[in-house]
């Protein structure tokens, strides 16, 4: 039986469920190994796969054309789920490849596709392979934040996946005799390792947790203010795709004290340990810039906060709702600058061509400034 579980307690681990893969000491102690050890004659270099979800295009296509041209060519690779045809076509001659389209519905299975994009990047990229490749998703309206160059470096030392962890009081849970079980709500916008990008694929082809919309009974409560949503209340929203990959790859957490105050090391997991405690904010690694107006002032550290007071007044987004995050329309260079020097690899969300204060082409001042790392020009 799973035991009690406290502050910093690693115990719990076994509370998982029970397709949660033995943690060995070879596995937990991959940090101290040296690169080049990890690469042999049969192997590569680390590979970024870039995987864009994708309605009728990607905005600002010309932007990541840039970014893609900047980079070498066996550094990285690029897919694009479609949803309509526009998009497929709006690929041709682009760096970014199409994969076959499968079904998918907003919130209750955005799934499908994104295991469709890995699936593909595994199976279609034959040779050598290296286990700091590393599968991001990206959004159709987001943006790269650095060069290619800076975010190839950073996700190829980095030994873990990224998740960016919601504050727990948006997290699912379920009571019990002997006290909750929780899983962990993450943005849709993660970035995998090799091991887990292939677990998942695995996971979701053996129809682990598809049930999870209605065994967590997700969104059938219905009330009239977002903010009631707190910290084991019984009271579940979301979407599959921001708890599927955490529950498929880690489990459950079992017998969760309903006043929080717990702590949990996750494998494999940046910014691990994580937090079960109603007080936390933001956890984990965010890649991805994205505006939730209801968390921008939550507690801890919170590099969404950093960004918004570094913009000058006219690129300040829109702040969205409780239900959609905010986007941009117009920015001007020193904005565009404020983002380059933020925590972030990419940025969301932008309209297609945007407008640029002040005059001039968006996508060249954003290219010049972000792609090509360039000082503003007068």
């Amino acid at each position: 039986a799973c035991s009690e579980i406290s502050l910093f307690q690693v115990a719990m681990r076994s509370c998982f469920v029970a397709w949660l893969p033995v943690i060995n000491a070879t596995a937990i102690l991959r940090g101290a190994v040296n690169r080049s050890a990890l690469q042999t004659e049969d192997q590569r270099g680390p590979r970024v796969y870039f995987l864009f979800l994708a309605v009728d295009k990607i905005s600002n296509l010309d932007v990541w054309t840039a970014f893609f041209d900047s980079a070498e060519s066996d550094q990285y690779r690029a897919f694009v789920h479609c949803k309509e045809k526009s998009c497929v076509q709006q690929m041709a001659g682009s760096p970014i490849v199409p994969v076959p389209t499968v079904a998918s519905y907003y919130c209750t299975d955005l799934v499908s596709p994104m295991n469709q994009l890995l699936s593909y990047a595994l199976s279609t990229d034959l040779g050598p392979t290296n286990p700091r490749d590393k599968f991001a998703f990206v959004s159709d309206s987001a943006l790269p934040a650095k060069p290619f160059s800076e975010i190839y470096q950073v996700l190829g030392q980095r030994e873990g996946s990224d998740f960016c962890v919601f504050p727990p009081g948006e997290w699912a849970d379920l009571a019990s005799d002997d006290g909750l079980e929780m899983s962990v709500k993450v943005h849709q916008w993660i970035t995998l390792t090799r091991k887990h990008a292939t677990r998942a694929v695995d996971l979701w082809q053996k129809g682990i947790m598809r049930n999870f919309m209605s065994y967590f009974k997700m969104n059938s409560l219905a009330w009239n203010n977002m903010l009631d949503n707190n910290f084991a209340d019984n009271r579940n929203w979301g979407c599959l795709d921001e708890f599927w990959y955490v529950t498929a790859l880690y489990g459950t957490l079992k017998k969760v004290h309903t006043l929080g105050d717990q702590s949990i090391e996750l494998p494999e997991f940046t910014g691990s340990p994580l937090r079960i405690d109603k007080a936390a904010g933001w956890q984990g690694k965010c890649d991805t810039f994205v505006i939730w107006a209801k968390y921008m002032h939550s507690l801890g550290h919170n590099e969404q906060e950093n960004l918004m007071l570094s913009l000058d007044p006219v690129s300040v987004p829109h702040g969205g709702n409780w239900a959609r995050p905010g986007w941009w329309d117009t920015i001007s260079t020193q904005g565009i600058q404020a983002i380059r020097k933020s925590d972030f690899l990419f940025v969301r969300k932008f309209i297609d061509k945007p407008t640029l204060h002040g005059g001039g082409n968006f996508a060249t001042a954003y290219s010049r400034i972000v792609v090509k790392d360039l000082p503003i020009t007068a």
